[in-house]
């Protein structure tokens, strides 16, 4: 027996298409392991970007994705996209090699304390042994990973594998056995509101009822739409919302004086969530003030965020799935009063949204008329900070044919372009990125990739800072500290896109950025489009946009 055939055995049978690996000396066994197998590997040299391209694949994919690594800081830089894959619930296998246990704190180079590195971020973790006679050890390691991927909450498992030199003898012995691991993903399991009711034994023909969709968490729980139903999304859940512009309507309400004694007729008897999180700040807090006597949550699992204060009910949909309500008359919603009421005042809200200056040239009516232009069906990823709020605010039935990427697991805006690029590598449609300027820069080795796919077109959002914190309420208060949230600076990213072979097209007026736009969307290579807009401009609009 050898190293080289125990590590062949245990990828052999890990699930999974996708492999993205970092170099490395350790990790040697590993990389020889997954080139030789059956799995697509991509070559990422920054651990901290190769996660979160790990992280696109996985995403777009479906199926968990391994990510490898040699020892040390190797696997440290993991960990950002290891926290988001965690409570984004999307899988990632991550490989680390180690060095075997004499070598640590030892003061031997590239030796930290990695077992258990990742412990309060992963659903699993295993050590391989360093005895390398015991194969059917590596092969249980591999059928564990498997089960837990169909038995827990999706997100990322570690296995630490010390190494003891030599490891430079390979073999492919154990690399010929067919995988015996696959990964299915959850189909999706439809619920009538009529049937939790029958269930509860709620009576609804006097009841205000709510659905919210929140972010996708893997189980493919839906409500089905019915007639007096309200139904309201979030971006980042894919699915439809009866309401247009809601969460622009819930924002501008909660910024106004007595904006939520507005919106006291809003208040729902019952709520029925799916999902995780949402983007819309104003949907939390109108439901954190008006809480519903009943909320209650469809998951399978008890791992659920209280995101409202309103101590959910959780339901396993398999409890309620099979249950035939039709003819339970009173579990029926009779009235539409309410979507009626959801509806009345959308429409007042979008009647003074439409009267804006909407061509003005600022951010927020650059993002307008970047979704109007999008193709249909296209693929679009939002950084944090402003582009994904400035996306929820837009959003509106019209764009229900959008499929729609944030990382809102954590809500970071490291990782947002190595994301996109990992979405794009597996896809052959173009993959769209809006981006803001901080959070573009702070992620550039995303572009270094020898292979980045041509499909990737990028807009990056410049205003020479991080301007939300100038249009959020606090930070005005730091005085001359406020430079330290918001580091102006004056860079372009026009040098980068020659340095990285990309396309590139700017846009400092409205009439050169709609130019740019056209361009990009026909451009046959991975391209960026740079908007540059000045924060005064910015401010001004987002202030009326507060005030409708």
């Amino acid at each position: 027996m050898s190293l080289q055939r125990c590590i062949n055995t245990l990828i052999s049978h890990l699930p999974g298409e996708y492999a993205v690996i970092s170099p490395g000396s350790r990790n040697a066994p590993i990389i020889y392991a997954l080139e030789n197998s059956a799995k697509t590997c991509q070559s990422i040299i920054d651990e901290r970007s190769a996660a979160f391209v790990a992280l696109g694949i996985a995403k777009q994919s479906k199926q968990p994705v391994i990510l490898c690594c040699t020892s040390g800081t190797a696997a440290i830089n993991f960990y950002p996209a290891i926290a988001e894959a965690f409570y984004a619930r999307v899988p990632l296998i991550v490989l680390t090699a180690d060095r075997p246990a004499e070598q640590i704190d030892a003061w031997d180079g590239q030796a930290i304390r990695q077992k258990g590195l990742y412990k309060n971020h992963v659903r699993a973790e295993f050590q391989t042994t360093d005895n390398y006679e015991d194969e059917i050890s590596f092969k249980d390691i591999a059928l564990r990973v498997s089960n837990v991927l169909s038995t827990e909450i999706a997100g990322p498992i570690h296995i630490n594998v010390p190494i003891r030199e030599p490891f430079y003898h390979f073999t492919s012995e154990g690399l010929s056995e067919s995988l015996l691991a696959t990964y299915v993903p959850p189909s999706i399991t439809m619920i009538k509101v009529e049937s939790l009711a029958h269930h509860f034994n709620w009576d609804l023909q006097f009841k205000k009822v709510l659905v919210f969709n929140g972010m996708q968490d893997g189980e493919q729980v839906e409500i089905e739409n019915e007639e007096n139903t309200v139904i309201l999304s979030d971006i980042t859940s894919n699915r439809i919302s009866k309401i247009s512009y809601w969460d622009a309507m819930l924002f501008s309400g909660i910024s106004k004086e007595n904006g939520l004694d507005f919106l006291a007729v809003l208040r729902p008897d019952i709520l029925i969530t799916t999902g995780t999180t949402t983007v819309s700040k104003g949907l939390k807090k109108f439901l954190q003030h008006y809480k519903p006597p009943v909320h209650v949550h469809l998951s399978a699992y008890d791992e659920v965020g209280d995101m409202f204060g309103t101590s959910p009910v959780i339901l396993n949909p398999k409890v309620i799935s099979h249950i035939n309500s039709a003819h339970h008359d009173s579990s029926k919603i009779q009235g539409s009063a309410y979507l009626h009421a959801w509806t009345n005042l959308s429409n007042e809200f979008q009647s003074r949204f439409a009267k804006l200056d909407w061509s003005s040239f600022n951010e927020f009516c650059a993002v307008n008329y970047i979704l109007s232009k999008l193709p249909n069906e296209a693929v679009l990823h939002v950084s944090n900070s402003m582009p994904v709020r400035y996306v929820s605010y837009l959003h509106n039935n019209e764009l229900t044919k959008i499929t729609l990427y944030a990382n809102r697991g954590t809500s970071g805006i490291d990782g947002s372009t190595s994301t996109a690029v990992g979405h794009a590598l597996t896809v052959s449609e173009d993959v769209y990125l809006i981006t803001g300027d901080i959070a573009f820069f702070y992620d550039i080795n995303g572009l270094f990739n020898t292979a980045l796919p041509t499909n990737l077109k990028i807009i990056i959002l410049n205003n020479s800072s991080g301007g939300i914190f100038e249009m959020i309420e606090g930070p005005d208060l730091l005085g001359d500290a406020l430079k330290y949230q918001t580091t102006p600076h004056s860079y372009t990213a026009e040098n980068l896109a020659q340095h990285f072979k990309l396309g590139y097209y700017k846009g400092d007026t409205l009439g050169s950025f709609a130019k740019g736009m056209d361009k990009l969307i026909q451009s046959k290579t991975a391209s960026i489009l740079e908007i540059f807009t000045s924060q005064e401009s910015n401010i001004e609009f987002y202030s009326s946009f507060k005030k409708l």
